[in-house]
């Protein structure tokens, strides 16, 4: 792999020793290491924003809708039992976006050598990617429902009860789609990161 190669030639580089040339050592491969660690995380940050972006909009569509039809028992009480549902849904991603990004370590503690700081940061990633998968089983759904339900409750008449079974294609189709989504998403956001990590692991390994 190319990136392989270029750690190989770095190192190869710090222990040459030819004159007139200063030999390139731990700190060149650390700046090169840890710069490819920075822009795996990176990539990861585009989900965090695009995450936080779908929430802020989720909520003032519903924020929206319960101001707008105000007075309405049944949509006030979707709006707010949506808000209800998914507030705690983000209060953990918060708190698993601050671990995340967070400084590795607990304060005062010692510097890790370049090998356990890869890897403390790939064990993050694949902590914060599994947290990620148990929240869409739980997210999307909620999600799709409160979208199907304040949908037809508004623009379908009859609601839900009069159209059961458009209501549930909608609410199918609209799973789907996210699925497909968040199955590319996941690929590119968070399966490729942690292979280059892994790389850097078994390169670091076997340097």
């Amino acid at each position: 792999m190319a990136f392989s190669n270029e750690i190989v030639s770095v190192w190869k580089e710090g222990k040459a020793s030819d004159e007139g040339c200063a030999p390139l050592g731990g700190k060149d491969l650390h700046a090169i290491i840890s710069s490819r660690v920075r822009k795996q995380f990176k990539t990861v940050s585009q989900f965090v924003w695009a995450a936080i972006v779908y929430q802020i909009i989720l909520y003032s569509f519903l924020t929206h809708t319960l101001f707008r039809h105000w007075g309405d028992m049944w949509t006030m009480l979707l709006c707010l039992g949506g808000v209800a549902l998914y507030v705690p849904l983000t209060i953990a991603f918060i708190r698993r976006v601050r671990k995340l990004f967070g400084p590795p370590g607990a304060p005062g503690s010692m510097v890790p050598d370049l090998f356990h700081k890869v890897e403390s940061e790939h064990t993050r990633l694949a902590d914060f990617f599994r947290f990620k998968k148990r929240m869409d089983w739980i997210g999307v759904p909620v999600s799709c429902g409160i979208i199907a339900l304040v949908t037809f409750t508004l623009f379908v008449k009859g609601g839900v009860p009069a159209n059961p079974l458009a209501a549930l294609a909608f609410f199918a189709i609209w799973v789907a789609m996210s699925l497909v989504a968040i199955h590319a998403e996941n690929r590119k956001r968070f399966i490729s990161p942690l292979r280059h990590l892994q790389q850097v692991l078994d390169d670091l390994k076997n340097s």
